[in-house]
C-alpha cells in the first residue's frame, strides 16, 4: 500500500497552507534538498490528502478513519478490484488524481512521477472523502517495501 506521501512545497497554493496549516508538516531531507509537505495516514486525525478535482487542487480527508458515525468504509484505500466489481458503486465513486512526488510504505520512500489514482466519494452530511486506489503489488515494489499492495501510479509502474 502507501501510508503517506510527499509533494513539493512549492506545488501548493499559499492559501491551502493557511486553512490546513500544512506549516507543521513541512520536511527537507537534506542539505540542498527543496522543502516537501508530508501527508501520512497513521497521522493525527484530521488526516488528509492533496487531491486534482475539477481541475483544482484541493486538500481531502483521507478516507474513514474509525468514525463509526460515517457509514463509508472503515480504512484509506480503495482495491481495484473491488471497485471494478462494483463493491463501491452506491458511494457513486469518482477517479481523482492525488499528486506527490514521493511515497511512503514500510519505512520505503519512492519516487513518483506524476501522482496516483484515487477514488472521490461523499459521506451522509456530503463532505468528501478520497481514497487511494491500489492493485497487487508489482515483484519489485513487493521487495522494496515486503509489501503485498501497492499504489496506482499515474503514468508510471514500478
Amino acid at each position: 500500500m502507501c501510508k503517506g506521501i510527499s509533494i513539493l512545497k512549492a506545488r501548493l497554493k499559499q492559501e491551502l497552507f493557511e486553512q490546513y496549516e500544512l506549516s507543521q508538516r513541512i520536511v527537507t531531507r537534506g542539505a540542498g534538498a527543496q522543502e516537501e509537505v508530508h501527508f501520512m495516514y497513521p497521522g493525527a486525525p484530521p488526516i488528509e490528502l492533496p487531491v486534482l478535482h475539477d481541475g483544482q487542487l484541493v486538500i481531502y480527508e483521507w478516507g474513514n478513519r474509525n468514525n463509526k458515525a460515517c457509514k463509508l468504509p472503515n480504512t484509506g484505500w480503495c482495491r481495484i478490484e473491488s471497485l471494478e466489481a462494483g463493491k463501491w458503486r452506491w458511494l457513486s465513486p469518482e477517479k481523482v488524481v492525488i499528486p506527490a512526488d514521493f511515497g511512503l510504505e514500510k519505512s520505503v520512500w519512492f519516487q513518483i512521477n506524476e501522482g496516483m489514482e484515487g477514488v472521490l466519494v461523499h459521506d451522509e452530511q456530503l463532505r468528501p472523502h478520497v481514497y487511494m486506489m491500489t492493485q497487487p503489488a508489482s515483484h519489485y515494489y513487493q521487495t522494496m517495501t515486503r509489501h503485498d499492495r501497492m499504489p496506482i501510479l499515474v503514468g508510471q509502474e514500478i
